[in-house]
């Protein structure tokens, strides 16, 4: 029989399982349709396509994870189940992460405006910078794997180790090479971030360079690339900020083995998912072929015109 407690966990997980699934749904499929439509996409629009995808994996596996950890609380915290529960979150969790970074790379390398040399030959060669990025993106998902095949057997190891009362030193020991491969999965986490950090700083630097040059003066070319430049330091700077919550939820979350109140552990799984579902819909409210796109399925507006939804801040 679950407790009022547990119901309202339920609701608040399904609710926004719910409501990632619509958001990052959405955004998969307006670029889904985009793409067979025109038989070609945007880099852009690829790489949001891939983003929605990646989010809707990760939705399923929190209120996977949810779900178990109400109806099933003996199992939940099974080795098995938690071998499974782990590799499945950091995998789509460092695929959503990567490729909003790849995101956040793109918008700046194509909206930013430098006359230096290093930035001009990146900006020219824009396709290839992203390419190198999800390279880069694969090298660390293979780090992570050896390091989280690592932090199993090390687990298993200190396990077995603690139930015999004459291996103190040597489970002390364990336990501080278990905290530096933590040390190490977190350090790998804020790569992206801070790849996306130098990105945002680029887009302030050139919008306020662009204001400076422009001056007061009032034509169409400033007015659409200044939108451009807000729109998508909008969307970086968002992700920066839910990066950084996201970030101390997952450093909270590690503390698994430290935490005994059931409570908290659901709470915890409560505010994981507010990362990949909030930052598709700001996504989405920056783009206004996109918005109106949303609006017209939900309903809400009449009278619009018919039209496909890119994810370029140019239109």
């Amino acid at each position: 029989m679950l407790n009022s407690f547990q119901i309202f966990f339920l609701l608040v997980a399904f609710s926004q399982f719910i409501l990632g699934i619509l958001g990052n749904g959405f955004l998969g499929l307006i670029n889904c349709i985009h793409w067979i439509k025109r038989n070609k996409i945007s880099l852009s629009d690829f790489i949001i396509m891939n983003l929605a995808f990646s989010r809707i994996i990760l939705q399923c596996v929190v209120i996977s994870d949810a779900t178990i950890s109400v109806f099933y609380p003996d199992f939940y915290y099974g080795l098995t189940l938690s071998k499974i529960r782990e590799t499945s979150w950091n995998l789509s969790n460092n695929l959503s992460i990567w490729l909003s970074t790849c995101l956040s790379v793109f918008y700046c390398l194509k909206i930013a405006i430098f006359s230096h040399s290093a930035f001009l030959w990146l900006k020219w060669r824009i396709s290839q910078v992203v390419a190198c990025i999800l390279l880069g993106c694969v090298l660390f998902f293979f780090i992570n794997t050896v390091l989280l095949i690592q932090k199993f057997n090390m687990s298993s190891v200190l396990l077995k180790m603690s139930l015999l009362t004459n291996y103190t030193e040597n489970v002390r020991r364990k336990e501080r090479e278990l905290h530096s491969l933590y040390l190490l999965l977190f350090l790998s986490a804020l790569t992206p971030f801070i790849i996306s950090l130098f990105s945002c700083l680029l887009l302030i630097f050139s919008l306020r360079r662009h204001t400076r040059m422009m001056g007061h003066q009032l034509n169409a070319t400033r007015d659409v690339s200044t939108k451009a430049h807000v729109r998508a330091t909008i969307v970086i700077f968002s992700f920066l900020l839910l990066f950084i919550f996201h970030f101390v939820i997952l450093i909270i979350g590690r503390s698994n083995d430290f935490l005994t109140d059931a409570k908290v552990i659901m709470i915890i799984q409560l505010a994981a998912p507010i990362f990949p579902s909030v930052h598709s819909f700001i996504l989405i409210q920056q783009n206004k072929n996109l918005r109106e796109a949303f609006v017209r399925l939900l309903c809400l507006k009449k009278g619009c015109t018919k039209g496909g939804g890119r994810g370029s801040f140019t239109h």
